[in-house]
């Protein structure tokens, strides 16, 4: 078995369909895509890997059991279908929204719906499992940025009838709907015009767009425990200063494409749609310690203290200076 190959036995991948696989080693193992219908001939060390990447890097848990949950904070997540039933993120979903072209059939679930909700909101996988979701499903395979525009302008208008403590102030977006590597052919300039008209309302964009994007690759290495720039297939030798990288890789997520068979997927290189809802997760956290900073200051906190780490993504020094920032209004 070659390292980074996706082994997962998914709907569209019949070439693994209840193939056996041998077990490889832990070295090779932890560079795979496998879910828990990989079939193996030991799947002790597999079910091993598929746990430890349930769990979320940095210190996560630790501001859990602090209190720090993402409770009472909204957030909005625009992305594929989404199987709403998954046992981890289930009645987390506070309004579930399709924008597609008229009369146009959306699949139930897809792979990347259930993955990047999983990784903000999810009791186990997320950053924030107490916040709740306002999610857009979106065609985003028909590389068409209209659609994300409309459910971004939808969420501006919704978030004028909420009240100052439930506004939504962060939007997970992992696609790159426009700029220049953008893969979208058509309608680039709504998406932009509708992510200006949401930051003049007060609504920070977490996304993968050129020129937006702040959240960069990294990953924690399984073995050194150190944190690694880029993926690790092809990694980054130097932090890019200015950017915030974020855990994106040997990451588990929830897995679903029927609403009614649910699983877990390991990935051992996790594109950044997997580091934009971590990201957005732990803005989620300082909004709940401090709801009355914009998402604008909270995301200069959130840069601020990477810079001061090495770029890389500093959840508690990040709530740390999110109080401080508190206590000093106070005064």
């Amino acid at each position: 078995m070659e390292k980074f190959e996706d082994v997962r036995d998914i709907k569209w991948n019949e070439s693994v369909h209840g193939k056996v696989f041998e077990t490889p080693d832990l070295e090779t193992l932890v560079t795979l895509s496998f879910n828990g219908k990989t079939i193996w001939t030991d799947d002790t060390l597999p079910k091993k890997v598929l746990e430890y990447g349930k769990i979320p890097p940095l210190g996560i848990y630790d501001l859990h059991k602090k209190g720090y949950t993402g409770e009472r904070v909204n957030v909005a997540i625009i992305d594929q279908p989404l199987a709403l039933d998954h046992p981890e993120y289930k009645g987390k979903i506070a309004s579930y929204k399709i924008f597609a072209p008229e009369n146009y059939e959306m699949d139930v679930s897809s792979m990347h719906g259930p993955a990047v909700t999983s990784l903000l909101v999810g009791e186990k996988l997320g950053t924030a499992p107490k916040a709740k979701v306002y999610y857009y499903a979106v065609p985003t395979w028909l590389l068409d940025s209209l659609y994300p525009a409309q459910a971004l302008e939808d969420i501006i208008e919704i978030n004028k009838s909420l009240s100052e403590k439930d506004k939504i102030k962060f939007v997970s977006v992992s696609a790159a709907h426009s700029g220049a590597y953008s893969p979208f052919k058509k309608n680039l300039k709504a998406w932009e015009q509708a992510v200006v008209n949401a930051e003049n309302e007060g609504i920070c964009v977490v996304e993968c767009s050129e020129g937006k994007r702040f959240a960069s690759a990294g990953y924690i290495d399984y073995f050194s425990k150190e944190f690694k720039y880029g993926f690790p297939n092809r990694p980054m030798y130097r932090a890019q200063v200015g950017n915030v990288h974020v855990p994106n890789s040997l990451r588990t997520v929830a897995e679903s494409y029927d609403n009614k068979n649910f699983l877990y997927a390991y990935n051992g290189v996790g594109g950044l749609s997997w580091g934009i809802p971590y990201a957005t997760g732990v803005l989620c956290l300082g909004q709940q310690v401090n709801p009355k900073l914009t998402a604008f200051e909270l995301r200069d906190l959130l840069i601020e203290t990477a810079q001061t780490n090495k770029c890389v993504i500093d959840p508690n020094g990040f709530i740390e200076k999110v109080k401080e920032k508190s206590k000093s209004r106070e005064l």
